[in-house]
C-alpha cells in the first residue's frame, strides 16, 4: 500500500468494531463503503481495512468530551447516510458508543438523544450540551 488517508486508522478502528462480533448486516456492509467514500479512503485501502480489520487498536477516548466529539461526528455520519436506517442505524450507534468509552448502561439513552439532536441539525456545541444535560 503506498499511502494512506488521513481517517485511515480511525476507519480501521470502525471497521473492527463493526466487524469483531461478526453480526454485520448488509446495510453496515454498504454504510462502511460509502463511509470510507467520505473519508477518502481508497479502495485499495479500504480492501486492505477489511482483510485485515482485526490489526486496529481501539484506544477509547479519556475525556468525557472527547467521546461526545466522536459520538457527534459518527451520529452525524450515519444519519447523512441513506444505506442504513432504524434499527440497525441505533445498535451500530450503540456499538460505537461502548467501543469509544461510554458506559454500557447508559449507551441506549445515549444514542436515542444522539439521534434527536442531530435531526435538528444542531452544531457540536449545542449537541454537547444537550447529551449533558439528558437527565436534567
Amino acid at each position: 500500500m503506498k499511502s494512506e488517508s488521513t481517517y485511515h486508522y480511525q476507519f480501521g478502528a470502525v471497521v473492527k468494531i463493526t466487524l469483531r462480533d461478526g453480526e454485520v448486516s448488509e446495510e453496515e456492509k454498504t454504510f462502511l463503503g460509502h463511509l470510507a467514500k467520505v473519508l477518502g479512503i481508497s479502495g485499495e485501502e479500504y480492501d486492505h481495512i477489511m482483510q485485515h480489520y482485526l490489526t486496529y487498536s481501539l484506544e477509547p477516548t479519556t475525556t468525557y468530551n472527547d467521546r461526545l466529539e466522536s459520538m457527534y461526528t459518527l451520529t452525524k455520519l450515519i444519519s447523512e447516510d441513506e444505506t442504513i436506517s432504524g434499527e440497525r442505524q441505533t445498535l451500530w450507534l450503540e456499538r460505537m458508543a461502548k467501543a469509544i468509552g461510554f458506559t454500557p448502561g447508559n449507551v441506549k439513552y445515549i444514542v436515542a438523544k444522539s439521534l434527536v439532536v442531530i435531526q435538528k441539525g444542531v452544531d457540536q456545541e449545542t449537541y454537547k450540551e444537550e447529551i449533558r444535560n439528558i437527565n436534567k
